[in-house]
């Protein structure tokens, strides 16, 4: 799939991701009724869902597949669907933690948001979640709003929000921006906190119902709360201050309800079911962390899938592949850099850094280099135990050729390259691979 690039938006798709201060809840439900402006808006979900699909940013593993789609069923509300309505429930490619539901149904959950989550309860309280925006009507509801209003404000601030330092972070938010009508981005940026809190309120009620712990809403929120990197956007679902709101409230609301008590047995199936059908999730989601340039993100994955399984060849490789895509970077965040991160933005904006660019500038000092020097060591470390565990692993030799090659480690990186080949004749890179390794002999000659 050819890479998509978002570093500069337009005027117009800015516009469209101006999110709605409020919404006035008036017709929700079973009374509400459809107009022109609310098919048009219709039509445009299913636009989105084929262009997802087509794009290929739909995660398509059948296991994968079959349990996302059994967990959201299990939290459907009782009854037939409402009206143009069809449910399905996805996984698309985006290493931002999110989830959204379009008016027609399709509810989509981020590899981002699986890799983050711990197991199938928070999995069933987020699905529950989306639902209500579906049953509740809120997308049309907005986009009404939003004709009425025609507001077009805070585009600066919507700008630094959505797609912060002008990377591909959250690449779904502006793919969708470019074939959305404006206020169908709240779909995906969140609503009022009103719509919101009644969106957590029926996940609370559905958990209980479907024998799910409720605490692990709670769980969810705090497993937002903490970030890998200094410029994430915010969006509902990774949004601080929103979060400490729906950490308290259903905190209080839990603590004033029956005790649920699930047994400790079924707690600890489910999360194993979880962990195990998403282990391969997780390794796309830090595929595409690199690839947007969050190598912290892709390391956060990558250690997790360890906890979980410490003796996979993949999980190893995988764990490489970020410690070598971090370069000068250190694995989480400086407090210099977070609090800095609006300042850092604006600089680079104004000299127009690349990211090339902003990782020579790192290199330039001595914590840089010094840094660099770790993460390479820990890459290698990483490579060496994945073949000691498979020494058949096509993509480790891969990954040690181009860390070999990065630290001009020529010799050793033609031998890996060579390797890699040698074990996957038929790589969808063979090509490129190849001309790097006769690049590499002329040097050697």
């Amino acid at each position: 799939m050819e890479k998509i690039n978002f570093r500069h938006l337009p005027l117009i798709l800015i516009a469209m991701m101006i999110a709605v201060a409020s919404l006035q809840a008036e017709e929700k439900g079973a009374n509400f009724q459809f107009t022109k402006v609310d098919l048009s808006l219709l039509d445009q979900a299913d636009v989105m869902d084929r262009k997802l699909e087509r794009d290929g940013m739909v995660y398509h593993d059948e296991a994968m597949e079959t349990y996302v789609n059994q967990v959201g069923r299990a939290m459907l509300p009782t009854g037939a669907a409402p009206e143009r309505v069809m449910w399905q429930f996805r996984v698309v490619r985006d290493p931002m933690a999110n989830a959204f539901a379009l008016p027609n149904g399709s509810i989509y959950v981020t590899t981002g948001l699986v890799a983050k989550l711990e197991n199938e309860d928070q999995l069933a309280g987020v699905l529950a979640h989306e639902m209500t925006h579906v049953t509740d009507r809120h997308a049309y509801l907005a986009f009404r709003d939003y004709r009425k209003k025609a507001a077009i404000a805070n585009i600066a601030a919507t700008v630094a929000s959505v797609a912060p330092g002008g990377s591909s972070w959250g690449n779904l938010i502006i793919f969708a921006g470019s074939i959305m009508p404006a206020l169908m981005m709240s779909s995906i940026t969140g609503y009022s906190r009103e719509l919101e809190r009644e969106a957590d309120m029926y996940a609370y009620n559905k958990m209980v119902e479907g024998n799910y712990d409720p605490n692990e809403l709670v769980n969810t929120f705090r497993l937002l709360e903490a970030t890998e990197e200094a410029n994430v956007g915010k969006i509902y679902y990774n949004d601080h201050p929103k979060l400490d709101d729906r950490i308290s409230y259903m905190t209080t609301m839990i603590s004033s309800k029956p005790a649920v008590v699930v047994p400790p047995d079924v707690l600890a199936a489910r999360k194993m079911k979880y962990l195990s059908l998403t282990e391969q999730v997780d390794r796309e989601d830090i595929h595409q962390a690199i690839l947007s340039n969050h190598p912290r993100t892709a390391l956060a994955r990558a250690q997790k899938l360890l906890e979980f399984h410490p003796n996979s060849a993949e999980n190893l490789c995988a764990e490489g592949d970020a410690y070598r895509a971090l370069g000068p970077w250190t694995a989480k965040p400086t407090e210099k850099e977070l609090t800095r991160h609006e300042e850092k933005k604006e600089e680079n904006l104004k000299l127009k850094l690349t990211e090339d660019e902003e990782e020579r500038k790192l290199l330039s000092n001595d914590q840089g280099e010094a840094t660099w020097r770790e993460n390479q060591q820990s890459s290698e470390e990483a490579y060496k135990k994945a073949l000691a565990v498979d020494p058949s692993n096509a993509k480790t030799y891969l990954g040690l050729g181009q860390l070999y090659d990065k630290v001009n480690r020529n010799k050793e990186a033609l031998t890996a390259y060579q390797k890699y080949l040698e074990l996957a004749p038929d790589a969808f890179d063979r090509q490129r691979v190849q001309g790097r390794i006769e690049v590499l002999q002329r040097i050697a000659n």
